[in-house]
């Protein structure tokens, strides 16, 4: 890497994934940003239900927006527009933007440069500088900032730095200027595993490969410079433990990818299918089919339906089943059809009607041995 500081940073796809250039047939393909694959596990619930309370702050803060979103409601891209504009006068963004400033001058002090550095941050860079000295850790130009890639798992990531410590070890050294790391843990210590795990140094420029040098792979270093607050801070990363959740998110992304989980209902023609023995009006639950059985349950469904309230009365009138005649004109089978639908009805208004079909038959009751009913109805 040159001396010159460069902001530039590696050509990305629509997709945010780093442009790699295949050396055997030179057709740049997608490869997977590392911090992608890192954040696959994560649970984000907790800055979900922040992102919501930052929009409602920037929402009350500027009512522009409000004005804006109630244009809007069922364009669903100016919404996340507007939404991501609320965050941001919210100043939700505005210590990230201080780090992301903290995070380049740290890179051209370690490059050898001398960059203007603001008050605000002075103390910060002071006791980087101070740090990085005390622990004895060696920076190389050629390692600050620098593109890694896996050609094999497709994936491509820029590691912070590749410091040699005091005992001699090669080590993924990242540099992280939030507030607080602990809903973090999970995804930095993937992320410096799949550093760790990458095969090549890539020049984006070039196209140029670098075998990657002999890195530690059981632990990587974090050094946490929180903006604005004047300590420095390092931590050992257990890349082993990362590296098996990266696994895991690399086999969870290529799960999600699947397209074969529900397919068409087909009966199995190959198997034949018995015919079932045709039901007697002596089976449990069966209705006899007379004249007077079906006026009893027409008067008794018309009680049921009189039952609900009128909404609830008029969704089962358009609900009513294609090709059933009005009530008092139903035979069995139509009302058989019609108390489906009047169950589903009722289950949707939470409406349910206790009194059973009065014309089928009753249960048999049980009898159990050694227990005599007749004991209950002597005298006592």
């Amino acid at each position: 890497m040159t001396a010159e500081f460069d902001l530039l940073e590696a050509p990305k796809d629509r997709w945010g994934r780093y442009k790699i250039t295949d050396p055997s047939t030179g057709k740049e393909r997608g490869y997977t940003r590392v911090t992608t694959i890192a954040k696959t596990l994560d649970d984000t619930a907790s800055l979900a239900d922040w992102k919501v309370r930052m929009a409602i702050t920037g929402i009350v803060q500027r009512p522009d927006l409000l004005a804006q979103a109630s244009t809007a409601i069922d364009d669903r891209t100016r919404l996340n527009k507007i939404a991501g504009d609320a965050v941001e006068a919210a100043g939700a963004y505005s210590r990230a933007n201080l780090g992301t400033a903290l995070h380049n001058l740290t890179q051209q002090i370690d490059l050898g440069m001398k960059p203007q550095i603001l008050p605000g941050l002075q103390q910060d860079i002071e006791t980087y500088i101070t740090s990085i000295a005390a622990w004895d850790m060696q920076m190389n130009n050629d390692w600050i900032e620098v593109l890694l890639i896996n050609d094999e798992l497709e994936y491509a990531g820029t590691a912070d730095r590749i410091v040699r410590t005091r005992d001699g070890r090669l080590v993924i050294f990242d540099l992280k200027t939030g507030t607080d790391l602990s809903y973090s843990y999970g995804s930095i210590a993937v992320q410096l595993a799949l550093y760790a795990q990458a095969e090549w140094i890539y020049d984006w420029r070039t196209g140029e490969r670098t075998p990657l040098p002999d890195i530690d792979k059981t632990s990587g270093i974090i050094c946490h410079l929180p903006a604005g607050e004047g300590k420095c801070d390092f931590y050992n990363v257990n890349l082993e433990a990362g590296w098996e959740a990266a696994q895991m998110s690399m086999r969870t992304r290529e799960w999600r990818k699947r397209k074969d989980l529900f397919t068409p209902y087909k009966f199995n023609v190959d198997k034949p299918i018995e015919d079932a023995p045709a039901p007697t009006e002596k089976q449990a639950g069966a209705v006899i089919d007379t004249p007077k059985a079906i006026k009893t349950r027409q008067e008794w469904l018309k009680k049921r339906i009189g039952a609900l309230d009128k909404a609830t009365q008029a969704k089962l009138v358009l609900a009513w089943p294609h090709g059933t005649p009005r009530l008092q004109d139903c035979d069995n089978e139509q009302l058989n059809t019609l108390i489906k639908t009047l169950e589903a009805i009722e289950a949707d208004a939470q409406a349910p009607f206790f009194e059973p079909d009065p014309t089928r038959p009753k249960p048999k009751r049980r009898k159990i041995a050694g227990f005599d009913t007749a004991e209950l109805d002597a005298p006592q």
